[in-house]
């Protein structure tokens, strides 16, 4: 649906919509509930960074970076510009490069030299230069290169996890990672749903309300990715 905010009159808007009305709650906020959910990614994030303080530093950056994709998150969906679009999606692809870093490098000393950051970083800003290249001019191009590369590094992501927790005896630990889990595969549902079935969203039976799935995706994704 296009953007009718009248005091927004510089940059490019996304091509990126969701099932929410445009300023139907603000006449500031684009969408108003998905920027609001985003909140929750701030939350978790400064939660992970108090709360292990005393943990090695890739461990707090990777919380501190669930932070910045936060911030990104309500300036996209406040505003529905193609730059806070990618202040949104490039941050959530190296929050994640992150986490492969976290673990794959699982040892008490380095397994790999220096290319291995240096070969994640590389990832990270070839994927940011063709987004960029890319631009709302060619949305399906920019589309699918984000979700290609976040896809594929949360799948990476993964498979280490499940290898890391199978060799380990502790249920509680085993317990978190299947409420883990759960919560990312609920929350991607939720995902799939808004974007997938607008139409059935906004238009349920007996007059209820748009359930604003895609906000609940933001608070399930903070809790899994805290989790």
């Amino acid at each position: 649906m296009p953007l009718s905010n009248p005091i927004r009159k510089s940059g490019k808007p996304s091509e990126s919509y969701w099932c929410e009305t445009n300023y139907e709650r603000s006449y500031y906020i684009a969408e108003f509930f998905n920027s609001l959910s985003s909140f929750s990614m701030i939350l978790v994030g400064l939660a992970g960074v108090y709360l292990h303080s005393s943990f090695e530093k890739r461990f707090l950056f990777a919380f501190g970076s669930i932070i910045v994709v936060g911030i990104g998150s309500i300036a996209f969906h406040g505003t529905l510009l193609f730059p806070l679009q990618m202040l949104d999606e490039v941050p959530m692809v190296y929050c994640v490069l992150t986490v492969v870093y976290c673990c794959i490098e699982n040892k008490p000393y380095r397994r790999f030299g220096t290319w291995f950051p240096v070969g994640i970083f590389l990832y990270g800003f070839l994927t940011t230069v063709i987004m960029l290249f890319a631009g709302p001019e060619n949305h399906l191009l920019e589309f699918v290169v984000f979700q290609s590369a976040f896809g594929f590094v949360v799948l990476v992501v993964v498979s280490h996890i499940l290898k890391i927790y199978a060799g380990t005896q502790d249920k509680s630990i085993k317990q978190l990672w299947i409420n883990t889990g759960l919560m990312g595969v609920i929350a991607y549902l939720y995902w799939n749903i808004d974007f997938r079935m607008c139409n059935v969203v906004q238009n349920l039976p007996f007059g209820l309300w748009n359930p604003q799935l895609h906000a609940w995706w933001h608070v399930g994704a903070s809790l899994s990715s805290y989790m």
